[in-house]
């Protein structure tokens, strides 16, 4: 048997795999947060000065 033996469960495998699902979800919320701080930016960007209600294309029926 060595470190590389097939059907031998390393230590920490599953602490690992964890490990790297908590920082992928992480990094994906970290995203979000980011598209959607720069989307906010340019919308306010594109606007500014200008009178105009933002396009209303995600919803149907506004508050």
């Amino acid at each position: 048997g060595g470190p590389g033996h097939a059907g031998a469960p390393r230590r920490g495998s599953a602490r690992h795999r964890a490990a790297v699902r908590r920082r992928r979800v992480t990094l994906g919320v970290a995203g979000v947060l980011v598209a959607a701080a720069v989307g906010v930016g340019v919308w306010f960007a594109s606007a500014d000065g200008e009178d105009q209600a933002p396009p209303d294309t995600h919803s149907t029926s506004a508050p």
